[in-house]
């Protein structure tokens, strides 16, 4: 029976529990979009490295002292010598060395061809086509000569390059050379490798372009018939010099995957992290349309109480009606959420992070996800409502008036109160000292809680504030009583706006702060006249070639290059700078307190006094570091220094330590200082002048940094609010939502007021002024909440260099303008719902 009645109380209300079902299905979409990413990411890598290990059963090569697959550089090369060894090893077929290193080809105009975020990459090319794997020819030939080059099948696509065409190349030493295509090689059935570039020449000419003549950096072993992997690996270990291992092509193709796939997850994070944000505006959304149905439904609850309905009957009953619409929204979700992952992907192949071809992967545990996070937020939501219709006595079905709003609990006022003290002391604390991230992320939640729990003692006075100038008139008056009416659900409807904006007008303030903090770090920590740093922000350096070239410049009076490498300290991985001691005090402001730059040597070590304190290091105390090419290193501290925010590293050596331990030699940076009589202008068009040769290096003065670094932040900004825009759109569906279902519930009060005069026109104008009201009071407090959150992180953030807390003014208050107006558009179809209210009927409904 009560089955029966749910059923049909569905089918009543089928328009506007859809409507919620809405705002669950595009979080669904997100979680489910994300999760099929991932899945369909995994799937084609796996596929793509299992091809290109096809043909190989072992590869050897250095030892890495750590392995970080999200950071961790090129092997270290090791003498090609050891190849004639292994091809001696029993059950060996076949050996071939190889190697990779950086490559900048340009394109037709002399543009450097420079994906995001992929790397670009020179390779040799190898003459056994069974230990090539995937890596096949799809035009032309292999190269023969040290002119000739093959390209990746993407690049050629992209640029229009054929075999016979002239291409220019760009190397770690520095320069271009002019090579001829070829060939047209393919990867399976990917064009490139997850939008990376590859050039791959004649061995021995890699070996002389890379640096590494006499060198690879690995072995690939195809074994005879009848021998497994594993066996030939041991048989190949025994044999290996000191420093190297053998290892399976299995466990190459899942390293290489998962670097790959660990690279990539911060893209799922970023998806899921809008998704629970959308989740948590849809609860909202449904806590506050059950409360309404449970409300306007209190006379159907106390008949079916009445006539012998128990407890448990009527909480399952509204529990059904939940479950139902939560699987609707799965349901919906589901299916959006493949469309999701498909955009996704294309939105990464737009920034130059191309994957392979593979048909989207939808896993049984996506499906379970998909409604197990659906139905719970949808349950848990509707979970205090339907233990509210549990209490609705029989008497109640005597009532003809409607039951008034109740007020704030006492306890409800105490946790709140608790709550949002406690949130603010957490984010004054973390606005009074640097670094205390934990303490903004806890502020920062304990504000909301509290504030949501507050949330309904403040509408009435807000509404009062905010609605004073339109109380003169009649429809304004009207729309101002009916915001007040009912607090809770006035509270409700605007935390599901508050959420958004705060969001969007937090980010804004940290985006603010980034920008003042880099204008901040270049006028203070900065002394050189250019700044030259990659053109593109993906790029992981570019020649070292290149301050060589300015070193001949006559206008050029110093050059310091720096140069970035991943390392272990104190079983962390970290990032250290390399710097030349001789010249990177004249163009950088590092506040050295303790000890020397001149002092760093071969061994030293230059550590932020912070971290110094930290860890109780004084000069000359010892500093072990693991370095991934050349293990543990014992270095000792030649110093402290207090300004890190230009060198963007707590640790500084030595070029010549750098270069000791990494094979990598490309510039994160060079700052160059002009000769003395020199104007700045003057040096930036030597500098252009001599650097013709290298399109892949900006040459900024202070000011042009600057405006590239903001116009990086204002870029990812527009990603991030057209991500948060969906938060936005889904508490104004839930401003419809409730305004739809007030209308019905009050449908007697409106036909009462059409009797006696009252136009449509006038109608429609109280309904939209409710939820401009409504509107204005979510954006208020959004407004509020965004400043104090976006200052506390801001302030958190010093750490990775921002230094100065910027709140603007204009644009949270266009923000919070645009969702009061917004409040407009969420009016339209109640409105006119509104004004269609037949009189008779209505003020004959009971």
């Amino acid at each position: 029976m009560m089955f029966g009645l749910t059923l049909k109380g569905l089918l009543a209300r089928k328009v506007r529990l859809l409507l919620t079902a809405v705002s669950v299905m595009l979080g669904v979409a997100f979680v489910t979009g994300s999760l099929v990413l991932t899945d369909t990411v995994n799937a084609a890598f796996d596929q793509l490295y299992a091809g290109l290990t096809k043909g190989t059963d072992v590869s050897v090569r250095s030892k890495a002292a750590f392995t970080d697959t999200a950071t961790m550089g090129s092997p270290k090369p090791f003498d090609a010598k050891v190849v004639d060894q292994i091809r001696k090893v029993d059950g060996v077929a076949a050996a071939e060395g190889s190697l990779t290193g950086f490559a900048l080809m340009l394109d037709k105009s002399g543009k450097p061809i420079q994906p995001g975020g992929a790397p670009t990459l020179a390779a040799g090319f190898q003459t056994d086509r069974e230990l090539a794997g995937g890596f096949s020819m799809r035009k032309g030939r292999g190269p023969e000569a040290p002119t000739e080059v093959v390209i990746d099948a993407g690049t050629a696509r992209k640029q229009g390059f054929t075999p016979g065409d002239p291409i220019k190349i760009m190397f770690e030493t520095g320069g271009q050379r002019q090579f001829t295509v070829v060939g047209i090689a393919g990867f399976g059935e990917a064009d490139n490798l997850a939008g990376a570039t590859l050039a791959t020449f004649q061995m021995s000419t890699a070996q002389e372009l890379l640096g590494r003549s006499g060198q690879f950096d690995t072995i690939d072993v195809r074994g005879k018939t009848g021998i497994k992997p594993d066996e030939l690996r041991s048989r190949i270990a025994r044999v290996l010099p000191t420093g190297l291992e053998a290892v399976t092509s299995e466990t190459v193709s899942s390293e290489a995957s998962k670097s790959v796939s660990d690279a990539l997850s911060i893209f799922t994070k970023i998806f899921l992290g809008f998704a629970a944000v959308s989740l948590l505006v849809g609860s909202f959304i449904i806590w506050n349309t059950f409360s309404i149905l449970v409300t306007q439904r209190s006379r159907e609850h106390a008949l079916l109480r009445a006539i012998g309905a128990g407890r448990r009957q009527i909480l399952g009953s509204v529990l059904a009606e939940a479950v139902v619409v939560g699987l609707v929204a799965s349901g919906l979700g589901l299916g959006v959420g493949l469309a999701v992952a498909g955009g996704l992907r294309g939105l990464m192949s737009v920034i130059g992070m191309e994957l392979p071809s593979a048909s989207l992967q939808l896993h049984l545990r996506t499906v379970v996800a998909a409604f197990a996070v659906g139905v719970g937020i949808t349950v848990v939501a509707a979970l205090a409502p339907a233990w509210k219709a549990t209490r609705t006595p029989p008497i109640a079905a005597l009532r003809d008036a409607a039951t008034p709003a109740k007020g704030v609990s006492r306890w409800r006022l105490a946790v709140g109160g608790l709550l949002f003290v406690g949130g603010v002391a957490g984010l004054i604390r973390a606005m009074s000292a640097d670094s205390q991230v934990a303490a903004a992320g806890a502020g920062a939640l304990a504000t909301f809680f509290g504030l949501t729990m507050l949330a309904p003692v403040a509408v009435r006075p807000l509404v009062r504030v905010l609605g004073a100038p339109i109380a003169g008139s009649v429809t304004g008056g009207m729309g101002r009583l009916n915001a007040a009416r009912s607090p809770r659900r006035t509270a409700s409807t605007a935390t599901a706006l508050v959420i958004g904006l705060a969001l969007v007008v937090g980010i804004t303030v940290v985006a603010s702060s980034v920008k003042a903090s880099v204008g901040d770090v270049v006028d203070r920590a900065n002394k050189a006249d250019l700044i030259l740093k990659s053109a593109s922000q993906f790029a992981p350096g570019f020649p070292s070639g290149v301050a060589d070239k300015l070193r001949r410049v006559p206008e050029v009076g110093t050059v310091s290059e720096m140069r970035f490498g991943v390392a272990q300290i104190d079983g962390a991985t970290t990032y250290v700078a390399g710097v030349d001691p001789a010249t990177v005090d004249r163009m950088a402001n590092l506040g050295v307190e303790s000890g020397s730059l001149a002092a760093l040597g071969t061994d030293g070590v230059l550590v932020n006094t912070d971290v110094a304190t930290l860890k109780g290091l004084r000069v000359g105390s010892p500093f072990p570091v693991k370095f991934a090419q050349s293990g543990d290193r014992k270095l000792r501290v030649a110093g402290t220094f207090t300004d890190k925010t230009l060198v963007g590293s707590s640790y500084l050596v030595s070029l010549d330590t750098y270069n000791a331990n990494f094979s990598e030699r490309l510039d994160i940076a060079v700052l160059v200082g002009a000769r003395k009589g020199v104007t700045t202008e003057q040096v930036k068009q030597a500098a252009k002048a001599a650097l013709t040769e290298y399109p892949n290096v900006a040459i900024s003065d202070s000011a042009e940094l600057k405006k590239t670094q903001n116009d990086s932040v204002d870029q990812l900004l527009g990603m991030v609010y057209v991500m948060l825009l969906l938060a936005v759109v889904i508490a104004l569906l839930g401003v419809v939502n409730t305004l739809a279902l007030s209308v019905l519930e009050r449908t007697r009060e409106l036909g009462l007021l059409r009797a006696v005069g009252m136009t449509r026109t006038q109608v429609r104008s109280a309904v939209r002024w409710e939820a401009v009201l409504i509107a204005a009071v979510g954006a208020l407090l959004g407004l509020g909440l965004g400043l104090a959150f976006g200052a506390a992180f801001s302030r958190s953030l010093a750490s990775i260099g921002i230094v100065t807390v910027a709140v603007p003014i204009v644009q949270p208050l266009v923000c919070a303008v645009i969702a009061a107006l917004a409040g407009v558009v969420a009016a339209i179809f109640p409105a006119r719902r509104a004004a269609k209210v037949d009189i008779l009927r209505a003020v004959v409904t009971e």
